[in-house]
């Protein structure tokens, strides 16, 4: 029996104090919860915040005690967070992230790891881990994190719910964590699709025009960079949402190679995350385990001249794609490499399943355009997740079509 079984969606209050937390998902030393304002389209929903949001009352503490103790509480709190608020929903809790949100496993040895509740002895995936597993346990109806490289679109392929990394700028940001401010956004996830679609409509606005989605791309090369199986087990649902367009279509949409990609994404990333965290880190020496110690050593290495060599090459990626995606069009690939691997797993394979889903990742980024993680599929009882991007701020249009998706696919198994 999973985790989530056992749970029986036992949905938290916001007067909860300590939040009941069989999987971890919570912070403590800097918990804060606020009532919503009893109206609005949310009202009677919970909610949760990844610990990389400012929210009067509290501090945000960055996946780190250093981080928490070093800075002065939160003075004001996020747009973003407030109109949920303001739209009736709860706030019951801040959930664990990773250390400086710095790696995709959901890993903390600071605060403890969120547990997967398909499957404790699996990762959760990160860095909002706290928030995928508080909302695939039924601890809340939906949760927020920040996603660079996938760290809403991760936590919630390995823990099989909505995951969504909106249009950049599309959500405000103001009151996050100040991280890679080229590329990183504000998320959220969800395990229910009414409660997905509505969510969206509050976070993410009208889109600025109307556009009917139509066509589907496959991405050949993206399901090339994984293992075979993925495909046969994503395709009964590729298929499904195929049917529900007018078109499809197989396309490598990488010209250049995703290799190349990759490179771009982590100058640009690895600068701005050395330059948002190098001089705390320099200053307060933090004790780091050792992915994120060591990404930030090799971040401390990129140039100024590599830098802006990869931002001139995203803006390159960020057009093809947007022309790819400019009339209609869906593109559909694997969320992660695999489904959530064991934390027994050698280093050496975590490392390569890493750099499989960062083929996967880096595409939303570098690009701009909403990517939305569904949880259509399940391989050997694990959740994997399959991806949908559209056109750059179609992001409600993408998000009523997947839950769309999601609930004709389940009605069409049972």
């Amino acid at each position: 029996m999973t985790v989530s079984k056992m749970l029986n969606n036992k949905r938290l209050e916001v007067n909860a104090y300590p939040p009941y937390d069989p999987l971890q998902a919570f912070v403590r030393e800097n918990h804060i919860a606020l009532k919503g304002s009893g109206t609005g389209e949310l009202n009677g929903l919970t909610f949760a915040a990844k610990d990389v949001f400012k929210i009067r009352g509290s501090t945000y503490g960055n996946g780190h005690p250093d981080w928490l103790r070093t800075h002065e509480p939160d003075d004001f709190t996020s747009s973003t967070i407030q109109r949920l608020l303001d739209n009736g929903a709860d706030l019951v809790g801040k959930t664990v992230c990773d250390e400086l949100c710095f790696s995709i496993s959901g890993e903390n040895w600071n605060y403890g790891s969120p547990l997967n509740p398909h499957d404790p002895r699996r990762f959760t995936g990160g860095s909002s881990s706290g928030s995928g597993a508080a909302t695939s346990g039924g601890l809340v109806d939906f949760a927020l994190g920040s996603d660079c490289l996938g760290s809403v679109r991760v936590p919630a392929s390995y823990t099989g719910v909505f995951g969504t990394r909106p249009t950049y700028n599309r959500v405000p940001s103001d009151g996050e964590a100040e991280y890679c401010p080229s590329m990183d956004v504000f998320g959220y996830m969800a395990s229910d699709p009414e409660i997905f679609r509505k969510v969206s409509r509050v976070i993410l606005g009208e889109d600025p025009h109307p556009v009917k989605l139509r066509k589907l791309i496959i991405a050949k090369d993206c399901f090339n960079a994984v293992s075979p199986q993925v495909y046969a087990d994503l395709k009964p649902a590729i298929d499904h949402i195929a049917a529900n367009l007018t078109s499809v279509e197989e396309r490598e949409i990488s010209p250049e190679g995703l290799d190349k990609w990759i490179t771009v994404f982590q100058q640009v990333q690895g600068y701005e995350v050395w330059r948002s965290y190098g001089g705390w880190v320099r200053a307060h020496r933090p004790i780091l385990s050792r992915g994120p110690r060591e990404r930030l050593a090799w971040a401390s290495t990129i140039t100024l001249q590599d830098y802006y060599a990869g931002l001139a090459e995203m803006q390159e990626i960020s057009k093809h794609i947007r022309d790819m995606l400019a009339n209609g069009e869906v593109l559909v690939m694997p969320t992660a490499a695999s489904v959530a691997p064991l934390r027994t797993t050698p280093l050496e394979e975590i490392n390569a399943t890493r750099l499989q889903s960062t083929y996967l990742l880096c595409v939303s980024p570098l690009s701009g355009v909403p990517q939305m993680t569904l949880p259509m599929v399940m391989q050997n009882d694990l959740p994997l997740g399959l991806s949908l991007l559209s056109g750059f701020n179609t992001d409600l249009a993408l998000a009523n079509f997947a839950a769309d998706m999601v609930k004709s696919y389940k009605t069409s198994k049972e």
